[in-house]
């Protein structure tokens, strides 16, 4: 079977729709500043670079729920991707599956190079992840997922299950209906967990938005999550819940509204305000005493 995403020669700006536009092309300028990024570089090498620099922006929640709260529809909640690189410039914040994806998408247009929102299944409904597609220089067909943290792009298998390890699991990539869709696992311990199923078609724009709206009827609205990866760990707060796995073993902690301010700003390095401000707005594990700090 013909994989559905040729690799012609793609022309700038794919993508119609402002959730998938950089708008202000200083800011673009900042940020690829910020992380050294030369525009002129060969595109096997810009698409190394930008997604590496989008490993540093993190998923959380807390923009999600604060931008919700402010406004009295989920289509002008959505964080477009010139306000998710502004606000990580200035808050050290980033967003959650679809505002990455939506601004990794949006930067990568920018530079000349096609890539496509996916979208993905997982347990509790369908069109409730996505991730990035793009196309190699050599014509490859690579999978980049910021929400799952999955950075650096892998090749996209048609027939034979794939996979690689990321310092504090195993990820199977599982081909299905020639690689039009894509099975992610998890491998711990010798279990395999079935996370995720990517649709492989570049979604159209509009059907993407849709399915971005949607994502403000998830329960994570309330309450706080944060997940990253820090010195071959991956850390995931949900709610009051910090677990912290390595290739050997996974920690929890139950931590106090202090703790949680303190991973927030210490840890993932984002603004003190901003989080006591989403905290408030859940009104979960937020006492009085930190709410003033």
């Amino acid at each position: 079977m013909q994989h559905p995403l040729r690799a012609p020669k793609c022309s700038r700006r794919s993508h119609d729709a402002p959730w998938l536009q950089i708008r202000d092309p200083e800011l673009l300028g900042r940020f690829l500043d910020r992380f050294g990024i030369d525009s002129r570089l060969p595109n096997i090498a810009l698409i190394d670079r930008v997604t590496n620099a989008f490993s540093n922006l993190p998923f959380e929640n807390l923009t999600k729920i604060i931008k919700a709260d402010s406004v009295t529809s989920a289509s002008s909640a959505m964080r477009y991707p010139d306000e998710v690189i502004g606000d990580y410039l200035k808050w050290g914040s980033g967003g959650t599956c679809f505002s990455l994806t939506a601004s990794l998408v949006a930067v990568l247009d920018a530079l000349g190079i096609e890539s496509h929102p996916v979208l993905a299944d997982r347990h509790y409904g369908p069109n409730t992840h996505c991730g990035v597609m793009l196309v190699s220089p050599g014509g490859e067909i690579l999978l980049c997922d910021p929400g799952y943290l999955l950075f650096v792009p892998v090749k996209v298998p048609r027939e034979t299950p794939s996979s690689f390890d990321n310092g504090f699991n195993r990820v199977e990539l599982r081909p299905l209906c020639g690689g039009t869709r894509l099975e992610l696992f998890t491998i711990v311990k010798g279990n395999r967990k079935l996370r995720l199923t990517f649709k492989m078609e570049p979604v159209a724009d509009a059907a993407f938005g849709k399915a971005w709206e949607q994502s403000f009827a998830f329960e994570m609205m309330s309450y706080p999550v944060l997940t990253r990866t820090a010195n071959g760990c991956h850390q995931y707060l949900q709610a009051n819940t910090l677990a912290v796995r390595d290739a050997a073993r996974t920690q929890r902690t139950t931590l106090s509204p202090d703790q949680q301010i303190d991973f927030f700003t210490g840890a993932a390095g984002i603004d003190r305000n901003l989080v006591t401000r989403a905290l408030e707005i859940v009104k979960y594990g937020l006492d009085s005493a930190a709410a003033k700090r």
